[in-house]
């Protein structure tokens, strides 16, 4: 894969999942971010990863912030299901496949939920479930609004989508 500058990156949305774990249990959190800005539009804790949810997630977004400009896909099955797929025909957007050999452009989102275990949850301790949950969501707007990316010239991700996009009315 030739080097990409931060400029020169697909203009896409990836949707992909991690596995956090609290407590010895384990939740699949799903995300889809916008590339270029690095904001993560929206984001669900599923349990298990089925696809309905994973669908109506990818609808959810779709709704917010319009078509996305091309879509990338994690490798899991679940975004491979009929319900997802379904999705994708509708709007006339199929999946990109933007591998080359073992790395694929879902390394920013790998990013992402690295950070989040590190910088989000390994410090902290949440008592219960609803705590974990709110400890992840403020965790992502900090991300997305508070934390200036070296990569996008020390602008937020909600900076850069703000500059770059216009929101639907």
């Amino acid at each position: 894969m030739a080097k990409l500058s931060q400029t020169d990156l697909p203009d896409c949305w990836i949707l992909d999942r991690a596995t956090v774990k609290w407590h010895r249990r384990k939740f699949v959190v799903v995300g889809i971010m916008d590339l270029q800005s690095r904001k993560l539009l929206a984001w669900e804790i599923v349990k298990p990863l089925q696809p309905k949810p994973v669908a109506a997630l990818l609808t959810a977004t779709v709704t917010r912030y319009g078509i996305p400009p091309a879509l990338v896909f994690g490798v899991d099955k679940v975004f491979r299901s009929p319900e997802v797929q379904d999705i994708c025909t509708q709007l006339e957007r199929w999946p990109l496949d933007l591998r080359h050999g073992k790395v694929s452009i879902t390394i920013f989102m790998r990013s992402l939920w690295r950070n989040l275990e590190w910088e989000g949850l390994s410090w902290r301790d949440p008592s219960d479930e609803a705590e974990f949950r709110r400890l992840i969501a403020d965790w992502f707007v900090l991300y997305n609004s508070k934390r200036p990316h070296q990569a996008l010239g020390y602008d937020t991700p909600d900076q850069r989508w703000q500059s770059t996009h216009t929101q639907p009315s």
